[in-house]
């Protein structure tokens, strides 16, 4: 009986004493420093004792500079472990959340090393420095897990609240509330008129035009009647031309078509990015979250910014929106909706887009026709909806029309970036290690006797370029066999090119230009009616501009959504909010933003908001999604009266059960 009395007890006293010692690994690993100084790793003081030794006297030092700190830290990290058993987290829970963690604080750590250093070495430069790294990983890891944990909660929470009643579809207040978001973006088309484009854009116009231009040297089929290449997407090209000669036709410059297509794509937008909020609405998210929504996306300037740039990276973005909410709707009536020829048609129309407006856009669009022909009952329709603007864009537009434009395909050099990247980087790493034999090889290839001057770790352009778009097979093959040859002797030389290259898409502290603030035309110099002028205005406000911008980066809190690492993360979590809900059918309407984040890891510049552009956009939708009411409301074949669904009981814990007729079904049940 005294055992019984004692045991509660115990028990207790050992699950403090636990969340004690863990609390002070948190706090020793968010108060300590990864820095490779001489003052932290070669303590003159410390010669010759041994690397433990050295690692427990260098953390009673970090722990003792700023005490009262390190006691705050310290109760903060207690109170987090010890009410943690409350949650009640299962263990597909905590797995996904240790998941989470180890992903996220090794890009923070690693990405921290190569912003400061250019290297890996904060992490694995001695013995003393990787103990020291790994156990500042261990609590980093410990206290993001943890962390994730009371997120899963909080999304069970606010998804249990939720629940916006019957909702009644209006022309009216649609059209009222876009025009609201339109007249909060206003003030940046006005301030940055025509509009922003980068260089990108104006070469594409010079090529609708058949005004030659340097990259066209960039395609292994060249001539005097090639005038563009498929490098950047030929639909964008003929839609930004069509524009710039409506600009010609009127005043002999294509100012006022850069100006007319700003206009009207900042239009489509905002009525899209509205429609978002309604759809959600409709689907039975509250109304006032729908409101905060309107206003987020009338006041970020992200959007206003990017709806007034001439960019393929917009429209990509945009297309994809739009297609993720397609998606949706099929994973929601469980493939019923797929009876309906009108939405076939426009799931066949907004595929091809996908895949028109960006190169990598057909494998989104093949790869949610895969998700499909596994999953989904209607598998005919399926097929026909997503694998025709496959087969319309790989045979019809690739192989018969582009050729039949003289349009040449883009080069090989796009798809073997980050193999040249981690060439040059052995070059650099370990000059001396490369034979005659591998040195021609890889000169027959790219610009192997410059490969040190050319590499530059974010960016992958320098080196890709020197391309040699005339290498036969053989010389590539030459080149594969050194490239493999190369990564058995010195592996380490790859991987650090593939990191320092993406660590920017996922280090939060990484930071580069949010937006464009003029219309770059450093491409068509050469041609003084491809070349959109300053006004008088926007020379006054491009340098207020260029500050704000920049500042609003570095305000705490807030500055995280204008980092494109945390775009990333929030995607990772909403996936891992599927898997743990067991609502596998919802991976279609984010397969979209999930197959960004994999695109960013082969980018050619690291950290780029241009490649984070579908995400972006995708991101209030697919969090609204995850906040609906649970189950999902089901739609009937005729789309027509759908309701809110069932709230959830309050103070449910847990991934909630699957019922039938929802989109949460498991894996095993097709849709």
């Amino acid at each position: 009986m005294r055992e019984m009395v004692k045991r509660p007890g115990g028990h207790r006293a050992r699950r403090i004493v636990g969340s004690i010692l863990l609390a002070v690994l948190m706090a020793e690993s968010l108060l300590g420093t990864l820095s490779i100084d001489a003052h932290y790793v070669a303590d003159e003081a410390l010669a010759g004792r041994s690397t433990l030794f050295r690692t427990m006297i260098y953390l009673i030092r970090s722990f003792s500079v700023e005490p009262g700190i390190g006691a705050c830290v310290t109760l903060g990290g207690f109170a987090l472990l010890y009410f943690l058993p409350r949650l009640r987290a299962t263990g597909l829970e905590r797995g996904l959340a240790a998941c989470f963690g180890v992903l996220f604080t090794f890009m923070q750590m690693i990405g921290w090393s190569y912003d400061t250093y250019g290297s890996w070495d904060a992490l694995f430069g001695s013995r003393f420095i990787l103990l020291r790294a790994a156990i500042i990983f261990a609590g980093r890891v410990l206290l993001s897990s943890c962390l994730v944990l009371y997120a899963f909660r909080l999304a069970d929470r606010l998804t249990a609240a939720s629940g916006g009643g019957a909702f009644r579809f209006s022309w009216k207040r649609f059209l009222l509330a876009a025009g609201l978001v339109v007249l909060c973006w206003l003030p940046y088309y006005i301030l940055f008129f025509p509009g922003l484009g980068n260089p990108d854009t104006s070469m594409q116009i010079a090529w609708y035009l058949h005004y030659p231009t340097e990259w066209l040297q960039y395609s292994a089929v060249r001539g005097p009647e090639v005038y563009a290449t498929n490098h950047h997407p030929y639909f964008t090209t003929l839609l930004y031309g069509a524009f710039a000669k409506i600009g010609l036709l009127l005043d002999g410059n294509i100012f006022y078509g850069v100006a007319l297509y700003c206009l009207c794509q900042m239009l489509v937008m905002a009525l899209v990015l509205t429609g978002v909020w309604f759809y959600l609405r409709r689907l039975g998210l509250p109304g006032r979250s729908c409101k905060v929504g309107l206003v987020f996306t009338a006041l970020f300037p992200l959007c206003p910014l990017y709806a007034i740039t001439m960019l393929k990276d917009t429209l990509f973005g945009l297309v994809c929106l739009t297609f993720s909410i397609l998606l949706f709707e099929v994973a929601r009536t469980r493939g019923e909706r797929l009876k309906q020829n009108w939405f076939c048609g426009l799931l066949i129309l907004n595929g091809l887009l996908v895949a028109l407006t960006k190169n990598q856009g057909v494998y989104f669009v093949a790869a949610a026709a895969v998700f499909c022909l596994i999953f989904c009952r209607r598998r005919i329709r399926a097929a026909v909806s997503l694998l025709l603007p496959v087969v319309l864009f790989q045979f019809v537009w690739l192989q018969v029309l582009l050729p039949a434009w003289n349009v040449a395909p883009g080069g090989r050099q796009e798809v073997l970036g980050p193999l040249f990247q981690q060439t040059a980087r052995y070059v650099v790493m370990y000059p001396e290690d490369v034979t005659e034999e591998e040195a021609d090889a890889i000169r027959a290839v790219i610009d192997y006797d410059h490969l040190a001057e050319l590499y530059v770790p974010t960016l992958s352009d320098d080196v890709k370029f020197t391309y040699n778009q005339d290498a036969t097979e053989e010389e590539l093959s030459a080149y594969f066999q050194a490239w493999a040859r190369m990564l058995r002797r010195h592996p380490d030389a790859y991987l650090q090119a593939l990191l320092h290259n993406v660590y920017g898409s996922f280090y939060l502290g990484h930071q580069t230009a949010l937006s464009y603030t003029d219309f770059d035309n450093r491409e068509v110099a050469d041609y003084p009616e491809l070349v959109v002028e300053k006004t008088p205005l926007l020379e006054r406000v491009q340098p207020i501009a260029q500050i704000l911008l920049a500042a609003v980066q570095r305000v705490p809190g807030v500055g995280l959504l204008f980092c494109v690492g945390f775009y990333s993360w929030v995607v990772l979590f909403l996936f891992l909010d599927v898997l743990r809900r067991k609502q596998y059918v919802q991976i279609l309407a984010q397969l979209p933003a999930i197959l960004s984040v994999a695109v960013l890891l082969v980018s050619p510049v690291s950290g780029s908001y241009r490649y984070a552009m579908p995400m972006i956009f995708m991101l209030p939708l697919l969090i609204g999604l995850r906040l609906l009411p649970d189950p999902p409301p089901q739609a009937p074949a005729g789309g027509e009266g759908e309701t809110a669904a069932p709230r959830r009981p309050e103070g449910s814990r847990g991934a909630p059960e699957p019922t039938p007729g929802a989109s949460g079904t498991d894996c095993s049940d097709e849709f």
